[in-house]
C-alpha cells in the first residue's frame, strides 16, 4: 500500500502557486517595460516618419503641377533632385551601397542616430521616385535634441515604466491574495478529514467551505462519510443484535445437548422433548438472524407472516427465560387468556416479546413481575421491583434513555422493531416499578 507523505513547503499547492505567480510577475513586469520602451520608439518613428512621408506626397503633387516647383528648405528638412545634388555630409551619413540596388519605383526611409557632445541628432532622409523623370527625389529630415530635453523626456518615460510595473505587481499581489484566500477552504477540509473519526459520524463541515465547486465537493465528501459511517452503524449494530439474540437459543441447544448426553449415559431414551426444544431453538436463531438481517439491510425482504397463537408465543417464552429468576424470590402473575391468534410476523414477534420479558427479568430484585393481556393483541409487563439505576421520573427522560440504550440493547432493538412495523410500544419506569405495553 502505498502512502502519500506530508506535503513539505517546496511541494505544497500554495508554495508551487507563490512561485508561478513570482515568475509570472518578473515576466509581465519584463515584457511590460520592454513593450513601452518599443512603444516609445514606434510612436516617435511614427511621428517623424510621417512628417517626413508628408512632405514628399505634396511636392510631388506640386512636381506634377509644375516642374519648377521648390523643394522643401528649412532649418531641419531639406530636398534635393537627384543623387547628384546631394551634399557631401549627407552622403557620409548615406552611402550609396545603401540604396544603389534598389528598383527605378522603390522608395523607402533610412534612419541614422547620432550622438554629440550636449545633443543627440536623429537624421532621416527618404528616397523616393518621381514621376515623369528618372531622378529621385531625397528628403532630408534632421531632428536635434539637447541632453537635458531627452533626460527629461526618459525621465517621464522610467516614471511610467515604474508607475505601470507597480501596477503590474499589485494587481499581481491582488491576484495571488485572491489564489491564497481560494485555498483557505482546501486547507481547513484537509484538517477537517484528518480529525475524522471512524466510530463516531462526521462533524459538519468548516464555515469557510462556501457554495462553489470546493463546496460542492466537500459536500458530495461528507455525504459520503455520512452514508458510510450508517453502514458501518447498521453492521456493528447487527453484529451487537446478533450476539445478543442469539445467546439464548444457542444457550437452550447447549442444554439440551448436555442432557442428552446424560440420558445416554444413563440408559434414558426419552430424548424427544429434547430434540424438540433443540428443533425450536434452531428455528428461533433462523427467524431472529432473518429480522435482525431485515432491520440492518435496507430493502431486505420482511420476515413472512403466518397466524401467531400470542398467548402459546407469551408462555414459551417465559419457559426459556425462567432461569434469569434462579436464586431470587420472584413471583410471577400471569393472565394471558384475553391473548388470541394473529396474521404476523412470527420472528419479529418473538424477537419483541423475548427482550421485553427476558429484561423484566434480567432487572428485577426480590418482588413480583406481572403479565397481563389487556386485549387480544396487546400485553403489559409490570416489574414492581426494577434495578434500573435510572432517576429521572419524566417520560420523555426515559424514551431518550430507551434510545441510547440505557435500559439494555434489548428494549433498544424493540423500540426499533416496533417503530418498522408499526406497531405500538410505550415504556415507563419511576422509583418504584417499570411498566411495558406492547400492542400488535
Amino acid at each position: 500500500m502505498t502512502t502519500v507523505k506530508p506535503l513539505g513547503r517546496n511541494y505544497s499547492l500554495r508554495a508551487r502557486i507563490s512561485k508561478i505567480v513570482l515568475i509570472f510577475s518578473i515576466l509581465l513586469v519584463s515584457f511590460y517595460t520592454t513593450m513601452l520602451a518599443m512603444l516609445y520608439e514606434w510612436g516617435l518613428s511614427d511621428a517623424t516618419h510621417g512628417i517626413v512621408w508628408q512632405e514628399a506626397l505634396l511636392f510631388k503633387q506640386a512636381y506634377q503641377k509644375d516642374h519648377d516647383a521648390p523643394l522643401p528648405n528649412s532649418q531641419t528638412l531639406k530636398g534635393y533632385i537627384g543623387e547628384d545634388n546631394l551634399p557631401k555630409e549627407i552622403l557620409q551619413w548615406y552611402p550609396h551601397r545603401k540604396w544603389h540596388k534598389w528598383g527605378a519605383d522603390e522608395e523607402g526611409l533610412i534612419y541614422r542616430f547620432n550622438k554629440n557632445p550636449g545633443t543627440e541628432s536623429h537624421y532621416h532622409l527618404l528616397i523616393s521616385h518621381l514621376p515623369d523623370t528618372s531622378e529621385r527625389l531625397f528628403i532630408f529630415y534632421t531632428i536635434t535634441v539637447s541632453d537635458a530635453v531627452a533626460e527629461k523626456v526618459w525621465r517621464k518615460f522610467k516614471l511610467l515604466a515604474i508607475v505601470g510595473g507597480i501596477l503590474v505587481i499589485a494587481m499581481l499581489l491582488v491576484f495571488k491574495t485572491t489564489i491564497a484566500r481560494a485555498l483557505r477552504p482546501i486547507t481547513s477540509l484537509s484538517r477537517w478529514i484528518d480529525k475524522l473519526d471512524q466510530t463516531s459520524p462526521p462533524e459538519q463541515l468548516p464555515r469557510n467551505i462556501q457554495a462553489d465547486e470546493i463546496g460542492q465537493m466537500a459536500d458530495s465528501l461528507y455525504n459520503a462519510l455520512k452514508r458510510i459511517h450508517q453502514y458501518n452503524e447498521r453492521e456493528r449494530q447487527f453484529l451487537r443484535n446478533a450476539s445478543h439474540e442469539l445467546r439464548t437459543p444457542i444457550a437452550i441447544i447447549r442444554n439440551a445437548l448436555d442432557v442428552l448426553e446424560y440420558k445416554r449415559k444413563i440408559g434414558n431414551d426419552e430424548i424427544d422433548s429434547l430434540v424438540q426444544r433443540i428443533r425450536r431453538a434452531g428455528d428461533t436463531m433462523k427467524s431472529v438472524t432473518e429480522a435482525i438481517l431485515w432491520l440492518a439491510i435496507e430493502n431486505y425482504s420482511a420476515p413472512s407472516k403466518q397466524a401467531t397463537c400470542l398467548k402459546t408465543l407469551t408462555r414459551d417464552i417465559i419457559e426459556e427465560n425462567q432461569n434469569l429468576n434462579e436464586g431470587k424470590q420472584v413471583s410471577l402473575n400471569l393472565n394471558l387468556d384475553a391473548l388470541g391468534t394473529q396474521e404476523m410476523e412470527a420472528a419479529l414477534a418473538h424477537i419483541v416479546l423475548d427482550n421485553i420479558i427476558r429484561n423484566a427479568f434480567q432487572h428485577c430484585g426480590d418482588g413480583a413481575i406481572s403479565i397481563q393481556a389487556i386485549a387480544s393483541n396487546s400485553l403489559e409487563i409490570v416489574n414492581c421491583n426494577h434495578s434500573y439505576s435510572y432517576v429521572s421520573p419524566r417520560p420523555q427522560d426515559a424514551a431518550q434513555a430507551l434510545v441510547t440504550g440505557s435500559f439494555g440493547l434489548g428494549l433498544t432493538l424493540v423500540q426499533k422493531i416496533t417503530e418498522k412495523q408499526g406497531w405500538q410500544f410505550s415504556f415507563h419506569v419511576d422509583d418504584h416499578q417499570a411498566t411495558a405495553r406492547i400492542r400488535f
